[in-house]
């Protein structure tokens, strides 16, 4: 079948097949044989091949001949700058100069035959076949530079000025090497194929349809919308149609109108754009440049429709009456044929009458036309392999480069600078006036010796002014020659009177439309008078003549962008054909087999003629030489092409041959010609013969409402036959409006306050939410204090003393104002101390907040304000003074007199003051004023000078400010960080107060600092004999020594039982040989402490927060941790300090040296011990470095293969944007900004692709147990994570602050632009897209404004003091990463700048992650019944519920919880506290905040009252480090406070393994637990105990450190440890604990442990370090690691984690 044919040419790739089927297609007869009815059309069936819209297929031997968007035809050799893309034409003149001098002149010459019909006509014929406007992608600036002092675009003579110019869209696969030089695009087909009616692609066409009758959509002329859907009823009603108004928004081409420059400041740049709604709907995108344009459009509309009308008659009655589709191609198909036929038979011949044949005369309504050379007998195009059928497939019908550049835009020089606007009726010509507001012409005599100067500067002067005179008198010489011999059938008027049918307006405005202000604003030009009063104006004037000068209307005046209103059409011809790399103008003619022209003077045959016409020429033609340098191999071949133009031939020698050439192309390539109806059989031959009977006359009447008999024969033909209403004169820009003036646009407009606004608020969301996440972190720990203060005693509530209270008995409240008048206020009640005691005690709600004591003081000043009737103040000596604000006047009288009556009972005088409030607190020594010198007080005692310069002389010259200054009890109780009530605070105090006056002076407190840095052991003991020989007998009786002990025991709330504390004392005696003395004298305590003198030489007493004396150095790394038998390490004992003689004496005093200590002391390690060199210098860091490296070979590698793979992301996407894209628009544009914006953006994708694994914990689980666990850093999960996540906001930053800076370069680009850069994104063409279009009305803007909104707050509430004061916060913005990612997502989908590449990243990642949540999801929420709960001391609940049968684990592992009472969504992690082969899963959990402070409030009884605890959500567990001490020879687990969870589940592991007799493959275990004090956790020394009564053969070792104690070098730690060392000997246990375990005070100093051990161990190859606890702890401990491990010996790996 013939439709399998054509399919098999579509799909065929074989050329011999295509032209084959070319031949069957050709051949094709009809399926019958039909009769051609009465109307001329054929009546028969056929299956018909409609043209395709983009031209494809037309040729089946070469299927893209013809089609849209397709490079133009080089017929000539290129000639750019470096044979590949560079523009041409730089050694020739500026493109402007050549426009200005040689084109410049006065229109009002006027064309022989050639009528303005004829030159708008041309142009829609142009734009039919040819649009290669628009400029490319990425923009390419080819400016042309304005010539200093031009007249229109310089007046201020800057010279420095351009015009801009952008390149044209051009072919991407051209322009790489001078074998493909850039080759242009020809946007539409160059077929003449009805693109001008119907638009460029059939998306368009589909706009324009009625779909109903196959007719066209419309309107009425006068504005008026038809009813929906209804078509025109007959072809009357044609006339009174319009195309629809553009509410779609088709894309048209939209530049700023100029005319609304008139009306508009300069600064109103947004306001001269307007919106593309206002044009109307017609085929062609460019049909709303200009009114005539636009009435061709309206005119081949019309067309359509009378197709259509007849076609739906003359097929009533048949199976395509109703059969839209059919109707409407079949009217396209008519259309198209006669828009053919009128160009080619009315309108070329007239265009290019060199190539007419004489022989070959068309009849055109009684007037014998010319023709071009027949279609069948074309010489060079017509024939094909011998065949004369017209149709040509070998040819390329292809725009060419110089018909586009050059030879097309002839037509210029006929433009005129207005249009007539004409009404013919019967009798009279009625014509509107030259001037749009309706002035006419002033009686003014011109002579032909005028200048053309002169006369334009007198019209230009009076244009605007309205005279009454006659028009046919304001000329004599001028414009004579224009004019019509008789006017007496003229009328010039605005407006004429019309009654037409109703559809026209009543009064049409006439006016001549000015060409240059009717650019982009046609319609109201149309609506005002109707289509039919343009045509009749253009029919009726006179092109202007065929020469050089071109109207200002085109040269200097044409339409441009916004930022420039204003152009030269002429310079834009010249530099366009050297953007498009032609030749000059002698090469372009021998392209075409012309002669080579060798002088200017041979250009034109009317040079040197003495004519008028001739001089002007040979005038022109020298200014022509004068541009080029007489150099004619220069001249670009607009230029010297337009100088050969003759009135009578119009185009000359050289356009002819390249406009025949492209027209012949065109025709006889197009197999749909409507000539080669035999062969494609789209028409029969009574429809072909009904095509060619039509003229542009009979069209013009059948779709114009005009009076047909004052038409011409031929509208393209000028005639002045006053039959036909000739102009009365030609139109001249000397006499019509003038153009409104050049407008330039800052594209920045409005960002200029959008950006550094946007910018603002983002800056300050970022602080909002940080303030938000203080004032809430804050709130929280108000709030978590207050939850955990209702289960901590608030003091003692019955504070004894005399209240102060009122008549009634009720205690007065006031507000205490600490530091003056701007404190914050507290409230306080007052008390009177018992007698003896003279004291004011200030408290509230059961607590002691001050204790004033008066004991000492001998005057106190009452200060009360007169001004404020409720406050006062005490001022006390030496202390700081007391404000209080009264509820009232009253009160305040109360409180005054009280204190008044207790200060006499006690005989304590007082004055008082009555000062004004602003004095009282400006004279006020506050509490914030004694801080200050409190604070200069203890620096000049602990200063060094103080110190060295213990005489009273050295001391006062430096601190004077402070000598006065004396301390209060209870400020020396702070000092020694000690309670006031303390005995210790009370023996010392009172010790140190030499003068006995209640206060402690600088002197004295410096003495005794003095003593206790440099004083010997003697004098120490002397001190501490001296304090608790209360009686001062001379002699320490047994129950002073017992007191003092017991105080010592009470400043750390150590718990000793009675009996314990005798067993001490008398081990103590014992060992002295005091077994029977009840009482020592100094000579016997000093027996007493002969064995400790040692450790007291280096005891002293530290006051919080300073340093007496240089002490041990903490930050020495040299520092060595003595071994259990005090041996110090061979390397350091030549630098051996005392502090650490005093550590390894108390080691040593743990040990045994007999042998018979039990087996958990560190004696029984059996291992070898190997001494280690120490390398120096430079080999010391380098041998630290090479054991860092090999300790973390595995994170550095990992690592470094992450940063190197970010690094090479950035430097590839960066390296793309600077070299591959360097030519790319934004490239260009934003310069290297998008080099780091597209850098930074690739690599935050990949990191925040990678982030996902990071959080997959259960695949993290599951390959912790296999082989990959070797090679893979798995417990570094987290860290890595964090890593990551500071990456891609480094990564986030840099891209945010880049676009930013890239945002800024967009917004001062031009709309087209940005168009052309940002294809993805739509605005319509009157909107100019700012700062905040980009960023809010882009899904990639937006996307990117929420993304950025979103990071924000993920990132700040997920740091670690949100996570500790503000959980939920942290759980629910980190829960955001679905919309972070979904956002991502969408921001890449706005493609703005590339293709989205996340989805590339993203989904490998995202499928893992997806997987771990469904397997979390599983079972995360299977309920799990809590069996028992118990509530423990140091706010620890321990819970205990049933095993899920699939849960299996391991010690050390953890699992996340959540609980159903509370918030069933919000899971908390916590380490298991029980081990793998119990029954039943236990936590231990302290209470912290909120959430565990309600957890523990579920778990208590009295809250349950005997109903079941509430159920939990499980989900793990997950694998972590600790669950690996197993897998080293050596172990060391550090636990501190609530840290120990993990330990406690390995322990009892431990204990499970040696009960069962089970292998374990460590030989050593060290655990430290690191705790605040022994009662912290004495739930967890069951499990210690446990493990030390099952741990037969000593492998753990188990050493406890309680920093509530003072520093280990403190003289109350050193008497503690006294006595821990005797109590340990007695019973084999710690008298604090009660374990076997070591017990230290203080904090542990951890890289002597660490050094210790690394030589205890030496040949292991690894030891294995596990910590969990504070941040603080654990950073200490892989601090000790790395200085360990800078040595020679095995290295310690640590594994940690915080909470």
């Amino acid at each position: 079948s013939y439709s399998f044919l054509e399919t098999s040419c579509r799909e065929s790739r074989m050329r011999t097949l295509l032209v084959l089927c070319v031949l069957l297609l050709g051949a094709r007869s009809q399926e019958k044989d039909c009769t051609p009815s009465s109307t001329g059309f054929d009546m028969c069936t056929h299956e018909y091949e409609w043209e395709a819209y983009d031209g494809w297929y037309n040729n089946p031997a070469h299927v893209d001949y013809g089609a849209a968007d397709m490079p133009l035809e080089r017929k000539l050799l290129g000639a750019y700058a470096d044979g590949v893309y560079e523009p041409s034409g730089a050694e020739r003149a500026n493109v402007l100069l050549i426009s200005n001098l040689t084109q410049q002149g006065i229109t009002g010459r006027f064309s022989d035959v050639r009528t303005t019909l004829y030159i708008f006509f041309g142009q829609q014929v142009v734009e039919e076949v040819l649009d290669a406007q628009r400029p490319g992608c990425p923009p390419e600036y080819f400016n042309m530079k304005i010539p200093r002092c031009h007249p229109l675009y310089d007046p201020a003579c800057r010279g420095d000025l351009e015009i801009p110019f952008l390149r044209n869209r051009y072919d991407f696969r051209t322009g790489y090497s001078p074998g493909t030089p850039r080759q242009q695009l020809n946007e539409i087909t160059p077929w003449l194929d009805g693109g001008l009616m119907y638009g460029p692609n059939k998306a368009w066409a589909d706009t324009l349809r009625l779909y109903k009758d196959g007719q066209l959509a419309y309107q009425w002329a006068n504005l008026e919308q038809p009813a929906e859907g209804a078509p025109l009823a007959d072809l009357e009603s044609i006339k009174a149609s319009l195309p629809p108004p553009n509410v779609i928004g088709l894309p048209f081409a939209n530049p700023p109108p100029p005319v609304r420059s008139r009306e508009l400041d300069a600064d109103q740049g947004l306001e001269r754009l307007g919106s593309v709604n206002r044009f109307w709907r017609i085929g062609n995108p460019r049909g709303n440049e200009n009114a005539f344009l636009l009435s061709m459009g309206i005119f081949w509309y019309r067309v359509h429709q009378y197709w259509a009308i007849r076609l739906k008659t003359v097929y009533e009655g048949t199976e395509y009456e109703d059969n839209d589709e059919y109707l409407f191609n079949k009217a396209r198909l008519f259309t198209t044929a006669t828009h053919q036929h009128i160009v080619y038979k009315e309108w070329l011949p007239f265009f290019l009458p060199r190539k007419v044949d004489p022989n070959n005369m068309r009849n055109v309504s009684g007037m014998n036309i010319p023709q071009m050379p027949p279609y069948t007998s074309t010489p060079g195009y017509s024939s094909y392999f011998g065949s004369s059928s017209g149709y040509n497939p070998g040819l390329n019908p292809q725009v060419a480069h110089v018909f586009q550049s050059a030879a097309m835009r002839f037509g210029h020089t006929s433009v005129t600078p207005g249009i007539w606007r004409r009404w013919a009726t019967s009798t009279q010509c009625h014509f509107g006036s030259p001037f749009d507001n309706g002035a006419t012409i002033f009686n003014q005599t011109f002579d032909a010796s005028s200048s053309w100067q002169n006369v334009y500067n007198y019209f230009m002067m009076y244009a605007n002014r309205s005279v009454s005179d006659h028009i046919d008198a304001a000329f004599n010489n001028f414009l004579q020659p224009s004019y019509h011999s008789d006017l007496s059938d003229y009328t010039f008027s605005e407006e004429v009177s019309t009654t037409t049918s109703g559809q026209y307006k009543e009064g049409q405005r006439l006016a001549a439309i000015r060409t240059c202000n009717s650019f982009f604003d046609p319609q109201p030009s149309i609506s005002e008078s109707d289509v039919a009063r343009l045509f009749e104006g253009m029919m009726s004037a006179r092109a202007e003549r065929e020469d050089f000068i071109i109207t200002p209307d085109l040269r200097g005046n044409v339409f441009g962008p916004l930022d420039y209103s204003r152009r030269d059409l002429m310079a834009i011809n010249i530099q366009r054909g050297r953007d498009h790399g032609l030749p000059d103008y002698n090469t372009a003619r021998m392209g075409y087999g012309l002669p080579k022209i060798e002088r200017f003077e041979q250009i034109n045959p009317y040079y040197g003629v003495d004519t008028a016409l001739g001089r002007e020429v040979t005038r022109d033609i020298e200014r022509l030489r004068e541009v080029y340098s007489d150099d004619i191999e220069r001249c670009d071949i607009w230029a010297c092409g337009l100088a050969e133009t003759t009135p009578e031939f119009g185009p000359g020698e050289l356009f002819t041959e390249i406009l025949y050439d492209q027209f012949m192309r065109i025709r006889h390539a197009d197999r749909f010609w409507y000539e080669n109806y035999e062969h494609n059989k789209l028409f029969s031959q009574g429809e072909y013969e009904m095509i060619n009977a039509l003229t542009m006359k009979e069209l013009i009447d059948l779709t114009m409402d005009v009076d047909v008999d004052r038409v011409q024969p031929v509208p393209f033909r000028w005639t002045d036959d006053s039959t036909y209403c000739p102009q009365p004169y030609q139109l001249s820009e000397l006499y019509m409006d003038p153009c409104s003036q050049l407008y330039s646009f800052d594209f920045y407009y409005e960002s200029d306050y959008q950006v550094p606004l946007i910018w603002g608020l983002v800056f300050l969301y970022v602080y909002l939410c940080i303030a938000i996440l203080m004032v809430a972190g804050e709130y929280t720990k108000w709030k978590r204090n207050k939850l955990l203060s209702r289960k901590r005693p608030t003091g003692n509530k019955n504070i004894p003393g005399e209240d102060i209270a009122d008549g009634s008995g009720q205690v007065l409240v006031a507000m205490e104002m600490k530091a003056g008048e701007k404190s914050v206020q507290r409230p306080i009640s007052i008390k009177f101390g018992e007698r003896p005691k003279k004291m004011i005690i200030v408290y509230y709600a059961g607590k002691i907040l001050r204790q004033i004591d008066l004991r000492y003081q001998t005057e106190i000043t009452i200060r009360r304000a007169f001004d404020k009737d409720q406050l006062f103040a005490l001022h006390i000596p030496k202390e700081y003074d007391l404000i209080v604000q009264a509820e009232s006047a009253l009160a305040r009288s109360v409180f005054i007199e009280k204190i008044q009556g207790y200060l006499q009972d006690n005989g304590i005088g007082h004055e008082i003051e009555e000062p004004q409030s602003k004095i009282l607190f400006s004279t006020s020594f506050t509490y914030k004023d004694r801080q200050k010198l409190l604070e200069s007080f203890f620096k000049a005692v602990f200063s060094e000078d103080a110190l060295e310069q213990v005489e009273a002389s050295g001391v006062v010259g430096q601190h004077r400010d402070v000598l006065s200054c004396e301390l209060t009890r209870q400020e020396f109780a702070q000092a020694m960080s000690l309670k006031e009530n303390s005995l210790f605070v009370d023996q010392m105090f009172e010790l140190i107060d030499e003068d006995g006056n209640g206060f402690v002076s600088f002197r004295e407190f410096l003495n005794w600092i003095v003593l206790f840095s440099k004083g010997s052991p003697d004098e120490k003991l002397r001190l501490m004999f001296t304090m608790y020989d209360v009686d001062r007998s001379g002699s320490l009786e047994r129950t002073e020594f017992k007191a003092m002990l017991k105080g010592m025991m009470e400043l750390v709330n150590a718990s000793v039982t009675p009996d314990q504390m005798d067993q001490l004392i008398d081990s103590m005696f014992n060992a002295a040989g005091f077994q029977n003395r009840d009482h020592l004298n100094f000579e016997d305590f000093q027996v007493l402490m002969r064995d400790h003198k040692e450790e007291l030489s280096d005891a002293q007493l530290k006051v919080a927060g300073y340093e007496a004396g240089p002490g041990p150095s903490k930050g020495n790394k040299e520092a060595e941790l003595e071994s259990a038998e005090g041996e110090l390490p061979s390397r350091y004992k030549a630098r051996e300090t005392a502090p650490a003689r005093a550590r390894r004496t108390i080691i040593k005093a743990y040990s045994d040296p007999k042998g018979t200590a039990p087996p958990s002391k560190t004696d029984t390690v059996n291992i070898q011990t190997q001494r280690r060199t120490v390398p120096k210098g430079w080999r010391r860091y380098l041998a630290a470095a090479l054991r860092y490296i090999e300790n973390y070979k595995l994170h550095i590698f990992y690592l470094s293969m992450f940063f190197l793979i970010v690094i090479c992301i950035f430097v590839e996407r960066a390296y793309y944007y600077s070299i591959e894209r360097e030519h790319g628009g934004l490239r260009r544009i934003a310069g290297y900004g998008v080099t780091i914006t597209r850098g930074a953006a690739s690599s935050m994708m990949f990191t925040y692709a990678v982030l996902l694994l990071t959080m997959a914990r259960n695949f993290i689980t599951y390959l912790r147990e296999t082989p990959f666990n070797h090679y893979v850093p798995f417990d570094s999960y987290l860290s890595f994570h964090k890593i990551i996540a500071l990456t891609a906001l480094f990564f986030t930053i840099m891209h945010c602050v880049g676009h930013g800076i890239n945002f800024y370069h967009i917004a001062t680009q031009t709309a087209n632009d940005l168009t052309c850069l940002f294809r993805e994104v739509y605005h319509r063409s009157h909107q100019l897209p700012k700062f905040t279009y980009w960023l809010f009305l882009t899904m990639t803007g937006f996307a990117s404004f929420v993304l950025t909104l979103v990071t924000v707050v993920i990132f700040v509430f997920a740091t670690q003091y949100t996570r500790r004061y503000w959980f939920q916060a942290f759980w629910f913005t980190h829960h955001w990463y679905y919309v972070f990612y979904v956002l991502m997502l969408l921001h890449g989908s706005g493609r703005l700048v590339q293709d989205p590449l996340f989805g590339n990243f993203f989904m490998g990642p995202a499928i893992v992650f997806a997987i771990d949540q469904l397997i979390s999801l599983a079972r995360n929420k299977t309920e799990v019944a809590i069996v028992r709960a118990e509530l423990l001391p140091s706010e620890v609940v321990g819970i205990y519920f049933k095993r899920p049968v699939t849960f299996d684990y391991k010690a050390g592992q953890w699992v996340r919880i959540a609980s159903l009472a509370q918030n069933p969504g919000e899971y908390h992690p916590f380490t298991l506290s029980s081990a793998p082969h119990e029954e039943l899963l236990s936590l231990h959990i302290r209470v912290v905040g909120p959430w565990t402070y309600n957890f523990r409030q579920c778990m208590d009884p009295t809250v349950l009252q005997g109903q079941p605890y509430p159920k939990l959500y499980l989900d793990g567990p997950f694998g972590e480090g600790h669950q690996d001490w197993y897998r080293y020879d050596v172990a060391i687990l550090v636990g501190g406070g609530i840290g120990v969870t993990p330990f406690a589940s390995i322990l009892k592991e431990l204990v499970n393994r040696f009960n069962i007799g089970a292998r374990v493959q460590c030989k050593r275990v060290y655990f430290i637990w690191v705790t605040r004090s022994q009662k912290q956790y004495e739930w967890f020394t069951d499990t210690i105990r446990e493990v030390e009564n099952a741990d037969k053969k000593g492998l753990v070792e188990t050493h406890i450190f309680v920093t509530q104690f003072f520093d280990k070098f403190d003289l109350r730690t050193t008497m503690l440890y006294i006595c821990e060392r005797h109590f340990q000997k007695l019973s084999n246990r710690s008298l604090f604990t009660g374990l076997r375990a070591v017990t230290h005070f203080g904090r542990p100093n951890f890289q002597q442990f660490f050094d210790n051990l690394q030589e205890e161990h030496y040949a292991l190859p690894k030891i294995g370090v596990f910590s969990c606890g504070p941040p603080g702890m654990t950073n200490g401990v892989e601090d000790a690691c790395a200085a360990t491990n800078r040595y020679e010996g095995p290295p310690f790996v640590h594994h940690y984690e915080n909470f």
